[in-house]
């Protein structure tokens, strides 16, 4: 049975809490430097920021010192939030620091006070509102490490508590091909959103004799990229274009790095497609990785999805609500599928929706 609950935040990390927002002055410094160790500053005014992977040695004014040089009476707020939030702790653990706090509590504390996690503003209010929406998705997979992800993955995007995320760890290399994910001879694979070329090289490690890539990616950069990485490859059809819903030109955000997603506000205008209008041969896999975009991507897949059945890879946690639409859209179209959920980080991102054809798993 899904369910998800409200859990407390401990004692302990209230007393810090406490302290960080107290008039006395307390020896505070943050590990990171991004936009939510710039928010956390803001409110708290630390001492220094902590990074061993940067020769910087000021950030916002303050000095960035390494974790070796940490004072060990300090409290240390962890701003580590996208992939490795929970590392980020042991290793101060490691450091012998006593009193840390991450930033997913600060929020869990003082969500008023402190920069939400991107593109997670609406969570707690979807999944709250649709619980007979992921009761439906639970009840639709197909194993228990599935089911065990979205119970967990969905707890921890409730309540930011971090202790929902112990026993996942960062697998890149892992990702879009697991054991379940059978690869033939002939494979049409299309890489939605190939951005470095990463997955499409995962790809071909994996599937040697593989027939053609469609390979889309409408950062300019990144696709020249692209083209350089994946140069020694043969049968690779590169598409300077967005997956979409329809045809046409739409703004798109280059600057976001591997972020980078159609937007309103974006500086560039890239073409986008239909995948059913720009491949016109049979697929057999399909990967979408399309900061949000994904729902749209598939809407315009809908020939192929109905006439080919392609395998499906499609990550669902640019935006709350594609954890249940994406499903609902596809089975729609096509309800012959087993699904599969899997989480490759320890923190927010790189949630994957599979959708492996039932015929290939000998199921109904």
């Amino acid at each position: 049975m899904f369910y998800v609950h409200l859990s407390e935040v401990p004692a302990a990390k209230r007393e810090i809490f406490d302290r960080l927002l107290s008039t006395d002055r307390v020896s505070t410094y943050i590990l990171g430097r991004n936009k939510y160790a710039e928010s956390v500053d803001g409110v708290i005014a630390a001492d220094g920021f902590v990074d061993d992977y940067t020769p910087d040695r000021e950030f916002l004014g303050k000095p960035v010192i390494r974790m070796e040089q940490l004072p060990r009476e300090s409290i240390v707020v962890s701003c580590v939030v996208d992939a490795r939030p929970l590392t980020a702790l042991d290793r101060l653990r490691g450091a012998g620091i006593r009193e840390s706090i991450d930033y997913f509590t600060l929020l869990r504390l003082a969500p008023d006070t402190f920069r939400p996690i991107e593109r997670s503003e609406f969570n707690r209010r979807d999944i709250l509102d649709n619980q007979e929406k992921y009761q439906w998705l639970h009840g639709r997979l197909a194993d228990e490490a599935s089911r065990l992800t979205l119970e967990r993955v969905t707890q921890f995007r409730l309540t930011w508590d971090l202790e929902c995320m112990k026993g996942f760890s960062v697998d890149v290399d892992g990702q879009y091909f697991e054991s379940f994910v059978e690869l033939g001879e002939g494979e049409v694979f299309v890489d939605g959103g190939g951005y470095d070329g990463q997955t499409t090289r995962g790809f071909v490690a994996r599937c040697p004799h593989y027939k053609r890539v469609y390979y889309f990616e409408p950062n300019p950069g990144m696709m020249e990229l692209s083209r350089r990485r994946l140069s020694d490859l043969e049968a690779v059809t590169y598409i300077p274009k967005g997956l979409f819903n329809q045809n046409g030109v739409v703004r798109f955000d280059p600057d976001a790095e591997s972020a980078s997603r159609i937007s309103p506000e974006g500086s560039l205008e890239i073409p986008v497609v239909r995948l059913d209008s720009e491949v016109l041969e049979a697929v057999t896999f399909v990967k979408l990785d399309l900061e949000g975009a994904e729902s749209d991507a598939l809407e315009g897949a809908r020939e192929h999805i109905q006439r080919d059945r392609p395998k499906l890879a499609v990550s669902v946690y640019h935006d709350q609500r594609d954890f249940w639409r994406v499903p609902e859209m596809v089975l729609q179209i096509e309800d012959r599928y087993n699904l599969y959920l899997r989480h490759y980080t320890e923190g927010p991102l790189e949630t994957v929706l599979y959708f492996i054809p039932s015929a290939l798993r000998g199921s109904p």
